[in-house]
């Protein structure tokens, strides 16, 4: 839909006169790491010389009333950073046997097992109070209500208190720490028989501040078993922190509040993957956004069933990638828009 709406905005443009160019880019596999898209893409644009002022991709949308403690309304988040990644393969190769006469330590699968339950109960430390979080409750809180504004303009008081009530929902909890999913598992044939070797994928999304050598040493540390290997499939490392002050980042605040005027706009830390992994190499500020406007529940339906957006709110991203063209052009002083 996005899609749709970007290609109705330029068609709209085409002929008007902009200063500077405006790039959009299409990959056809960015869900599938953007290796023959993103990618190919932004060498070629390098090869031909071109930086951008800044960049905006996908990302977190316009969260609705009740989704951040103590603003009353909703939630424009404008990422301005995004976690990293490592998939990792933990794997090992160990006697087998027959069912009906199982060694002390388990075998294989029990082996694997404890280094699975030893990485979920030992998180790698939160990096609170040292990232995008500071910006972001900064921002808030001039509209949060009193008790969580004096809790917010204090983080070196009352960071672990923020912290904690951050770590007690899934989503929250993924913007402090660097995580550990296990996502696919195999071992044994039969049910009478001790496999050989068994191995679990394993996703790990990495704060700015963490590095992939960093994730793979906790990992190592963490299982505390030499007999298990530890190989990374593929990586990318957390992306920088762009700045909150840029014409890029103003544009689309003031977009935002033009579309959403109920809405408080903040920074924040886009937990999932985007092209600019690649695109990232081009600018020096890239912006991860969508103005769709969702709640909580909204976004459990992502890559799921029933998947959507209310037609208003198609209207609403048009209306938004319209005024925001428009919004290069000018000072910051437009009166807010209800309707294209």
């Amino acid at each position: 839909y996005q899609g749709l709406s970007k290609l109705h905005i330029y068609k709209q443009w085409y002929q008007r006169r902009v200063r500077g160019d405006i790039y959009i880019v299409f990959g056809h596999d960015e869900e599938v790491m953007g290796l023959y898209g993103a990618k190919v893409v932004t060498a070629e644009l390098k090869k031909r010389g071109v930086r951008f002022a800044f960049m905006m991709d996908e990302g977190c949308p316009v969260l609705k009333k009740g989704s951040f403690p103590g603003v009353n309304g909703p939630v424009g988040l404008i990422c301005t950073a995004e976690k990293g990644f490592a998939t990792m393969k933990l794997s090992i190769e160990h006697g087998g046997g027959h069912a009906s006469a199982p060694p002390p330590n388990g075998g294989a699968i029990t082996m694997l097992s404890n280094a699975i339950i030893a990485l979920l109960n030992t998180p790698m430390p939160s990096l609170f109070g040292q990232g995008i979080e500071v910006s972001m409750f900064e921002h808030a809180a001039v509209s949060q209500s009193w008790f969580f504004r004096v809790l917010s303009s204090n983080l070196w008081l009352f960071s672990p208190i923020l912290s904690f009530a951050m770590s007690l929902k899934d989503s929250t909890r993924a913007q402090i720490y660097t995580t550990f999913a296990f996502t696919k598992i195999e071992g044994g044939v039969k049910d009478n028989v001790l496999p050989n070797s068994a191995s679990v994928t394993v996703n790990s999304r990495l704060l700015p501040g963490h590095t992939v050598d960093d994730v793979v040493a906790h990992v190592k540390k963490t299982i505390k078993n030499p007999e298990i290997k530890v190989e990374v499939i593929y990586s990318n490392e957390a992306s920088a922190m762009s700045s909150t002050e840029s014409e890029g980042y103003n544009a689309i605040h003031h977009t935002v509040k033009q579309i959403y005027p109920d809405a408080i706009v903040i920074p924040g830390l886009l937990i999932g993957g985007t092209d600019t992994k690649w695109y990232g190499e081009l600018c020096d500020d890239v912006y991860r956004f969508v103005p769709s406007f969702l709640s909580s529940e909204d976004i459990k339906r992502f890559h799921g069933h029933d998947e959507l957006i209310t037609v208003k709110n198609f209207e609403q991203i048009v209306n938004f990638f319209h005024h925001f063209i428009e919004n290069l052009e000018r000072s910051f002083e437009a009166e807010f828009h209800d309707e294209l």
